[in-house]
């Protein structure tokens, strides 16, 4: 019984670093991509460039953990119980996890306020990744600075853009690679939140209130 336990927990564990390592690998990819995406989070984003260094980073922290449980899981379990009974390993597991999960929170959100932009002026992923045509384009990047601006009227937007302070018309390779990152963001917070589930804040959650039932 004790055997097939640790031979769950192999694969338990291994399942969790697939996903923290999927998790990162996409996570940076992300970062080190954003500075040829359209920004549409207005002054928030420094601070979201931020969440998405400190989620990338998170990521990594889990990712080389999940390896290294694993290993120890492999060859020496006894390891793992040793970690899993110091406080200061359950903190700072649970921090990183929490890391993660914002950044998967933000991800997301940034994700559906994307894709509203497109459902806005009629465009789906598919035609935003193929290339809009010239008036399409003019529209989505009023209709970015006005999600940049709540409130800017038709007057200032064209006032600004004849004064260069507001992109007059997004380049077709500027929406396909903001595209491509929100669809990276999506895919990323879905194995954060996945492996969260598995090991990680959400499953001690989920325990803690199947206990109290």
């Amino acid at each position: 019984m004790k055997s097939n336990q640790r031979e769950s927990q192999i694969v338990l564990e291994a399942a969790g670093a697939a996903l923290s390592c999927g998790a990162m690998v996409l996570g940076w990819v992300v970062v080190l991509t954003s500075g040829t995406a359209i920004s549409f989070s207005g002054g928030a984003s420094a601070v979201l460039t931020v969440m998405a260094y400190s989620a990338a980073t998170a990521s990594t922290v889990q990712c080389f953990n999940g390896l290294a449980r694993t290993t120890f899981e492999t060859k020496k379990p006894e390891w793992n119980d040793m970690l899993d009974s110091q406080e200061w390993y359950q903190n700072a597991t649970v921090a990183v996890d929490l890391i993660s999960l914002g950044g998967a929170g933000t991800a997301g959100l940034m994700t559906v306020r994307g894709v509203k932009l497109l459902k806005s002026q009629g465009v789906t992923f598919r035609e935003a990744l193929n290339g809009l045509n010239r008036q399409q384009r003019k529209q989505l990047s009023r209709e970015i600075a006005r999600s940049n601006a709540p409130g800017i009227s038709n007057s200032m937007i064209k006032f600004f853009e004849r004064a260069g302070q507001i992109e007059k018309r997004w380049s077709n390779q500027a929406i396909r690679t903001t595209t491509l990152r929100q669809i990276k963001d999506a895919i990323g917070a879905g194995l954060t939140v996945a492996g969260s589930a598995l090991g990680g804040s959400i499953r001690s959650l989920a325990v803690a209130v199947v206990a109290e039932e």
